[in-house]
């Protein structure tokens, strides 16, 4: 990254870490993503109640999980050879290369081979569009503000994701049914696509060119020899995995002691507006305290203890949707905590960023892998209970493990 690449940003939209020559990216990413994602949460429920056992499931999401990672991964090292707008672009088309078989036939047809291609191929749209745009923002971002700028990007994508899909989807699923409320998800990504990359006017000053597989192995060999770039992936992974497990567990789980799909739907969009405050929060104290301090104390910690008040809030308390409310809301506040990863992580390698960011995305994209890996490898053995005392424990270590991704300057 070049000096001159870096926007000097003043006024009161950039001190909230929101600079307005990037406002409209903002704005796309919220659309596409809510677009590119309308179906996690319910997509498990109605699988299951299309006669698809946990399993199956579970290896839907898994594989799914594997293609975000790879391509999150790839997002931060193409940009410079391909560009940051070549790929998003590519992501929009690529979207609707995998939605069209998933929803015109294979989930019609209960193809599980095709669903499980289609889809695989769907899920690689949305991180290539956002995490190439996440690269725009660490480039164009000055690091004084950088903690801010992440956790709004942070806060699109889950708003998207995690507040107005499952509420679009709560209220369109009884009125028009599944398959028009999947495709209604294309009129999303469209103004995403259209936001981002028509109405946003920046041009990113990445350098591009050279060779895809010199960058490849650039990004490789920074994993082999960067011990602090190994502990990021894993801390990162760990980040998102109650979330992407949650939305397989909890549709199975909560029936057993009353609660219904939409009630599911409309908590876990609740606990998200939390989650909305707590990223900006989160990044303002990473700001002020240290990145790495606000990872240590509150996110692994926080996380931790949200899944076991998870697990145990049905058991104690029935069918209470403020015990079960309050739980995942703490997961909310926990998960928001993480948000400084995405400055922390690309500042371990001021000479080499680019790199550091696709290890900063091949985590975020393991998540998706990972958390219903953890749900196919420990629900049958250990139930639901034991998957959720597994990623609590997971939680409490990604605290540890980030003690060492400690900056030169102390952030």
């Amino acid at each position: 990254m070049t000096e001159h690449s870096v926007y000097i940003q003043h006024g009161l939209w950039a001190r909230l870490g929101l600079p307005r020559e990037l406002s409209w990216g903002f704005i796309g990413i919220f659309l596409f993503i809510t677009g590119a994602t309308i179906e996690q949460s319910w997509l498990a429920a109605m699988l299951q109640h299309r006669g698809f056992d946990a399993f199956h499931i579970s290896l839907l999401s898994s594989v799914f999980g594997l293609c975000v990672a790879v391509v999150s991964w790839f997002s931060g090292i193409g940009a410079g050879v391909l560009g940051l707008r070549r790929l998003m672009w590519a992501a929009t088309v690529v979207y609707f290369v995998g939605s069209i078989p998933f929803i015109g036939y294979a989930l019609p047809q209960g193809n599980y081979p095709l669903m499980v291609a289609s889809y695989a191929l769907r899920g690689v749209a949305y991180p290539l569009f956002a995490y190439s745009f996440l690269v725009w923002i660490t480039q164009r971002c000055e690091p004084r503000i950088l903690g801010r700028a992440v956790s709004w990007f942070w806060i699109a994508f889950g708003v998207g994701m995690t507040i107005v899909g499952p509420w679009y989807s709560g209220v369109m699923l009884p009125a028009i049914g599944e398959t028009v409320t999947l495709l209604s998800g294309f009129v999303f990504v469209v103004l995403g696509a259209f936001c981002a990359l028509v109405l946003n006017r920046d041009r990113p000053e990445v350098a591009q060119g050279g060779s895809m597989g010199a960058a490849l192995s650039e990004g490789i060999r920074v994993l082999v020899r960067e011990p602090k770039m190994r502990l990021a992936v894993i801390v990162k992974t760990i980040n998102d995995i109650g979330k992407f497990s949650l939305v397989i567990l909890m549709p199975v789980y909560l029936p057993h002691f009353g609660f219904s799909i939409a009630q599911w739907l409309t908590i876990w969009g609740l606990v998200n507006v939390v989650n909305i405050f707590a990223n900006y929060f989160f990044g303002w104290l990473g700001d002020t305290i240290g990145w790495r301090n606000t990872v240590v104390w509150f996110s692994g910690t926080l996380c931790g203890l949200a899944m076991l008040a998870v697990c145990y809030a049905p058991v104690l308390f029935g069918n209470s949707e403020t015990a079960l409310f309050c739980a995942l809301a703490l997961y909310a506040i926990g998960l928001g905590a993480f948000g400084p990863l995405s400055a922390l992580i690309p500042s371990l390698l001021p000479d080499n960023k680019g790199a550091a960011i696709s290890c900063l995305n091949l985590g975020s994209g393991l998540s998706n892998f990972v958390g219903p890996l953890i749900v196919t490898l420990c629900v049958a053995p250990f139930g639901i209970e034991g998957t959720l005392w597994t990623i609590a424990i997971l939680y409490f270590a990604a605290s540890v493990l980030t003690l060492p991704l400690k900056l030169p300057d102390s952030r």
